[in-house]
């Protein structure tokens, strides 16, 4: 096979150029390779950022992808004259993971070539494993909290529920312990119903917020109702997780399922209730969100960004395969 697309990457326009033409390409040819669009980002993010300018090049193969990455390689020195940059080749860890084959070529007159090959799995989704992170901490005039924070697997894919009932005091923890113990034991599978149960437990109190998602190895189906911050971090994007205002509860709710074709395999994943203070915005310069534990990371935003005068809790969760 021959079908093949090149795009090249000068700004960072191009790099939404590029997730549209790949997406597209790879509909046309039917190939489900949800990893190829982390790699393809990656690699044209670092075009941008070590190598200047450069191109992309995916090409069709009878297993999988092909992906090709080259920048020019040079840089503007303080008088003028050209001299080599450190090229595309720095970091890349979402290729290598993702790779069946990686190979880096340093071109003779400067700059970088990356080969990375991706194949087609015909155990889609049974080797998927979710490493899940969780960190808490209570209100500091308090020993017990109001948050929950669960996950487990379902099947193929995992549950991950993080709640924060309102108010403070043993209150809010009663209601928090039967949330928990309502979650850890049910087998429901469908998150219209689970919200319509939570919502029957909450009945008669000061009510919560909830974010309830079911993640498998190529999509993300969530709910997330009230102040419950979420984000999805790649090597060069952050997107926020999208919601409805409201307190599950206490007022009527027009409650919206999202599904996002996202794969959480060299992404992450962080929750944070409303304990995390507002200043904690994850950036692609984070770059200890991708690399430390899904556990580290959570003790870390606790650590650093949450506040004494209220219940904090995250959760961090990234995939492999296992």
């Amino acid at each position: 096979m021959t079908e093949k697309l090149e795009v090249d990457i000068a700004v960072e326009a191009d790099l939404f150029i590029l997730e549209y033409r790949l997406k597209k390409f790879m509909e046309k040819f039917n190939i489900d390779i949800p990893s190829a669009l982390l790699v393809a980002r990656e690699l044209a993010t670092n075009i941008l950022k070590y190598g200047k300018k450069g191109f992309i090049e995916v090409k069709l193969k009878e297993d999988g992808l092909c992906l090709v990455a080259e920048d020019i390689g040079k840089a503007d020195g303080d008088n003028g004259e050209k001299r080599p940059a450190g090229g595309l080749g720095i970091g890349l860890e979402v290729v290598k993971k993702s790779s069946n084959e990686f190979e880096i070529e340093r071109k003779p007159g400067g700059g970088t070539r990356v080969k990375a090959t991706l194949k087609a799995s015909n155990q889609k989704g049974k080797n998927f494993v979710l490493q899940v992170g969780t960190a808490s901490k209570p209100h500091y005039l308090e020993e017990e909290s109001g948050d929950v924070c669960v996950w487990k697997k379902m099947g193929e894919k995992y549950m991950l529920f993080v709640a924060d009932v309102l108010g403070h005091g043993r209150k809010a923890y009663e209601v928090a312990k039967v949330i928990e113990l309502y979650v850890k034991n049910s087998t429901e599978g469908n998150i219209d119903k689970i919200y319509t149960d939570l919502e029957r437990l909450v009945m008669g109190t000061r009510g919560c917020v909830a974010f309830v998602a079911l993640v498998s190895e190529s999509m993300i189906e969530y709910i997330n109702v009230g102040n419950i911050k979420a984000w999805i971090v790649d090597a060069g994007t952050v997107r926020r997780a999208m919601g409805v205002s409201g307190v599950i509860g206490r007022m009527p709710i027009s409650l919206k399922i999202f599904k996002e074709p996202i794969s959480l395999l060299h992404s992450t994943l962080v929750v944070c209730t409303d304990g995390i203070k507002n200043q904690f915005i994850p950036s692609p310069d984070m770059d200890w969100i991708r690399t430390l534990s899904p556990r580290d990371v959570a003790l870390k935003i606790i650590k650093e960004f949450s506040i004494k005068e209220d219940d904090a809790t995250v959760l961090v969760a990234r995939g492999e395969m296992g």
